[in-house]
């Protein structure tokens, strides 16, 4: 039976997810309106990796384009475009009207649904201005769904102009951006969603389930069907957006109670809720998502974030990467809260050897030999290596000790578990930066690394991050490790470190200082001694 009240979290990193959800993002402030005289609408230009373009003065000086910060700029170098670019005069195209600046818009879908209608509250909040509304485009291009959404918004199309060509107006009204996505937002933000929500019928569906499970593009999603099958089981109407008409997907969000979907564009929809609803979000990765956060605050929906994540491989929910969907400890605990039911952590055991066949695959054809055999050679073996290493935690029936450095002109190297050379002896790749990981929530590690004389030994780091440097060029020749205080009752830790001139040093322990007399290492080596 679901709560009066969600607003937990069920997920492997609760601070950080804490400290991201804490943060008050609303702000009292009035969107400024200003007006150029003579202004002049620069299409969008990629320049040395970067967009430029947006709004300048007759003397191409940069009043406004698009940006995620209030104040320098700066964001989604994708997206933002934050300068602008000058032509030859001859080449402006002269529009001898009054228009307003509507922002900049994008042809992702998830972006363009939280990010491209900041300005547009100045057009909805004064529906007798029949001036032109002028767009630029950042990237992907023209999308239909850009005009279904301001017709919804009750915005006549034949008003919108998307800018392909520099144009000089004889002036451009330049509405404030009403958020800052995801650090600010102010009441107008929602302005346009109100308005589009006023002409559309909520739905009769109560509970949704928002399935990619039929979608082939983005980021890929594999064993999504687990959880799928799980909520139709217990009465959610399980749904592919990608298939209905636009007023048919914002109707069923207006209508549901409940709604649940792995987080993204998805979970993006909270914005057309209302602010009682109940959102299930399951995470692909476990990383906190700023994004989610600025909507669910802005949405005011009742949101349950959950960790979905069985990732053994790179994952990223932006892309690159494939991301593995399943039953853990985190799901576990979240439907005996939430369904009241009791499920074993490997609830999904039917779903996997399919799923696990098409991720792999996903791999293999990622980084083939073809391609790249040295990435795709890399990628199976720091997954086989990293199931080695489950599988000694396993029988030794202790927290996992595993490390992975980081050497120059080959980047981060394969997990480690205890014992084991973290790199081949024979390879002079010089040491800059090492990771330890020490199963959370059995222990905590503590280590740093000594660079030189003159710099010293670097700031003490805890489990999992980094300690060095990396695109620095620049060698360690030290470290020392310990263990905190449980961990030290139970265990000594040893470690040693390999040179450039064939030589290991002697081992030391629980945090003593480890040093190579200035010679670069190559490969180091970590073990532990029970005290039981």
């Amino acid at each position: 039976m679901a709560e009066s009240s969600l607003k937990k979290l069920y997920v492997q990193d609760v601070e950080d997810w804490q400290s991201d959800l804490s943060k008050k993002r609303f702000s009292n402030k009035k969107p400024a309106v200003q007006v150029i005289e003579r202004g002049i609408i620069l299409p969008a230009r990629k320049i040395e990796r970067l967009l430029y373009g947006g709004v300048c003065d007759e003397n191409f000086n940069f009043v406004t384009g698009f940006s995620q910060r209030p104040n320098n700029g700066g964001g989604n170098i994708a997206i933002c475009i934050n300068r602008s670019y000058t032509v030859k005069r001859e080449e402006l195209i002269y529009l001898d009207e009054d228009v307003i600046f509507g922002g900049t818009v994008v042809g992702h879908f998830g972006h363009f649904l939280v990010e491209c209608w900041s300005r547009l509250w100045y057009v909805i909040q004064n529906p007798d201005l029949k001036t032109k509304i002028l767009f630029i485009i950042s990237y992907r291009g023209y999308k239909p769904w850009f005009d279904e959404f301001f017709r919804l918004m009750g915005i006549d199309t034949e008003r919108i102009i998307y800018v392909s060509k520099p144009t000089q107006c004889r002036s451009i009204t330049v509405p404030e951006q009403s958020q800052y996505n995801p650090r600010i937002f102010t009441k107008e933000f929602l302005i346009p969603y109100q308005a589009i929500k006023s002409r559309i019928k909520p739905g009769e569906h109560k509970k949704l389930y928002l399935t990619r499970t039929k979608f082939a593009e983005g980021v890929q999603c594999y064993n999504e069907q687990y959880f799928e099958d799980f909520f139709v089981a217990h009465g959610f109407e399980a749904i592919s957006m990608e298939k209905l008409k636009l007023p048919e997907q914002i109707s069923l969000i207006m209508g549901a109670d409940e709604i649940a979907a792995t987080m993204g564009t998805l979970t993006h929809w909270a914005l057309f809720c209302r602010p009682e609803t109940k959102f299930i979000m399951l995470t692909r990765t476990h990383d906190p998502l700023d994004y989610q956060s600025f909507i669910n605050e802005a949405s005011g929906v009742d949101y349950c974030i959950v960790d979905a994540s069985k990732n053994f491989m790179y994952a990223h929910r932006n892309g690159a990467g494939a991301c593995f969907l399943g039953a853990n400890k985190y799901w576990k605990k979240f439907v005996a809260d939430y369904f009241g039911e009791q499920i074993d952590e490997y609830d999904d055991a039917l779903y996997i050897e399919n799923s696990l066949d098409k991720y792999i695959n996903f791999w293999v054809e990622k980084y083939s030999p073809a391609d790249n055999l040295n990435i795709w050679v890399y990628s199976l073996k720091n997954m086989c290596e990293r199931i080695i290493t489950l599988e000694k935690e396993k029988i030794r029936n202790r927290p996992l000790l595993a490390y992975q450095t980081h050497v120059g002109n080959r980047g981060w190297q394969s997990w480690k578990s205890e014992e084991q050379f973290s790199n081949a002896l024979d390879q002079r790749f010089d040491i800059q930066a090492i990771r330890i990981d020490f199963s959370k929530p059995f222990h905590e590690i503590y280590y740093s690394v000594y660079f030189n004389a003159q710099e010293g030994w670097s700031e003490e780091v805890s489990t999992a991050k980094m300690a060095g440097t990396t695109g620095e060029s620049k060698s360690i020749t030290g470290i020392k490790i310990r263990l905190d205080e449980a961990g030290a009752s139970n265990f000594d830790i040893f470690y040693r470190v390999h040179k450039f001139d064939g030589e290991w040093t002697p081992w030391a322990k629980n945090g003593e200082e480890l040093l190579s007399g200035g010679v670069q290492l190559n490969s180091v080596q970590i073990k532990l001694e029970s005290k039981k």
